[in-house]
């Protein structure tokens, strides 16, 4: 009882020392607010590049690469992560693991088909093989996948069935894509990876999950072009060319529940490449490489380092304005002490002074992390402004907030210490005299 009523004693002493210096204490919590939300606009952006997009499977998950370039002259250090479809196949067919999706990236433009408007929305393809779905744990609200790499099924994502559809039931309906009419057999729920880490190549870690997914042998078939990287030794001019030409542009994975399951592939592929070079298919030396999820963002370096630095440029900003806050904090407690001395020669002890200041910068603290807050979600909407390729990591995610908010009241504190230590150490008669 008689904390609570000492509580409520500092708490209105608080208060009435932030009206007295209104102006001061603005510019205070401004200082640390600044400081506070430009680290935790980094911060954010560290979170998504850093999390991991699917926990559950993260160590299960493995994709494959591997050195199959049939010349002597590869197009850059190996192995490529782009696989033939020859290879592709061959992995697909291993019967390792408990499913295997591969995969390439298109676009088309689509449309309902029955409807009277002709306007196109431009989306992003996944020609795959029907095990992508439960492989990525992909989230139906309507239907299911597909069970073929073969026929004109199509799974859209929840973003283009609000455009087309207005967000309904649309299984069944048809759409048409690039002049083909392909029949919705499913339709995913909001959908978001961070990373998105079936494509993390090509500067694609940070998309947004993909518009339409369709079997891999029909978009061969439609000749629905390779939007990602891509690299060949032999030309062809229609996509259903590539199934027996050197060109690499598929990448595959598969999902491996136990260890055994990895060295079992490993040894494989590694016989597969040994078999094209006792056939002279395989001038290179056999390399092939297996990486889970976790492995394989950081193999790709998906944490960009410019952000990590700028990430520790955002902290030693924040020491800056910490020292800033606490030379104000300072000068305020300065031009108090006559007050100070006041309280002390009442009765006041060290303690009940120290308690007090402590309550007052908590309380700073709180507001401080509010507007610390808004401000790294400004700071982050400026970001992507400049930025739009870092739209989809740009959140504040719940521990983000809490984050802020605890080093928010931990620097409004740290910024008193010095001030409060300095007003513990005068003397009752250097503070009336």
């Amino acid at each position: 009882m008689r904390s609570a009523s000492m509580f409520s004693y500092n708490l209105s002493l608080a208060i009435q020392s932030f009206k007295r210096a209104p102006t001061l204490y603005f510019l205070i919590m401004l200082t640390l607010s600044i400081g506070v939300g430009v680290l935790c606009a980094n911060l954010a952006l560290v979170n998504s590049m850093a999390s991991n997009p699917i926990p559950e499977k993260s160590d299960t998950l493995i994709h494959i690469s591997m050195n199959t370039w049939p010349e002597d002259n590869p197009p850059d250090e190996q192995p490529l992560y782009i696989l033939r479809y020859r290879d592709a196949m061959k992995i697909s067919e291993s019967g390792i693991g408990i499913r295997s999706a591969v995969f390439y990236a298109s676009g088309v433009y689509a449309r309902d088909a029955e409807s009277k408007s002709m306007k196109r929305f431009d989306s992003a393809v996944r020609a795959t093989t029907p095990g992508f779905f439960k492989l990525s744990n992909a989230p139906f609200a309507y239907g299911s996948a597909f069970e073929k790499s073969h026929g004109m099924e199509i799974v859209i994502g929840d973003e283009l069935n609000q455009k087309i559809f207005a967000g309904e039931n649309s299984v069944g309906k048809v759409l048409e894509l690039d002049g083909e009419l392909l029949t919705i057999v499913g339709v995913l729920k909001p959908w978001t990876l961070r990373p998105l880490f079936y494509h993390a190549t090509d500067g694609h870690a940070f998309s947004l999950t993909d518009d339409i997914y369709a079997p891999l042998e029909t978009a061969m078939d439609l000749n629905w072009s390779i939007h990602a990287r891509s690299s060949s030794t032999d030309n062809y001019t229609h996509v259903a060319q590539t199934r027996d030409r050197d060109v690499y542009y598929l990448q595959a994975w598969l999902e491996l529940p136990s260890s055994n399951d990895r060295q079992a592939l490993q040894s494989y592929l590694d016989n597969y490449s040994k078999s094209l070079k006792v056939a002279g298919q395989h001038p290179l030396a056999i390399r092939n490489e297996l990486h889970d999820v976790t492995e394989w963002l950081v193999v790709n370096k998906v944490v960009d380092h410019k952000i990590l630095a700028f990430t520790l440029a955002s902290i030693l900003f924040l020491f800056v304005c910490v020292f800033n806050a606490s030379s104000l904090l300072l000068s305020r407690f300065h031009a108090a002490k006559f007050e100070v001395g006041l309280r002390r020669a009442l009765g006041a002890s060290n303690r009940h002074m120290l308690m007090q200041g402590l309550t007052e910068s908590v309380l700073l603290g709180l507001f401080t992390g509010i507007v610390s807050l808004l401000l790294s979600w400004l700071f982050l909407k400026l970001s992507v402004s400049f930025l739009p390729d870092l739209a989809n990591i740009a959140i504040l995610e719940p521990k983000v907030l809490l984050l802020g908010m605890l080093i928010a009241l931990l620097t409004s504190v740290a910024s008193a210490l010095y001030p409060l230590y300095r007003a513990n150490r005068y003397t009752i008669s250097a503070e009336l005299k």
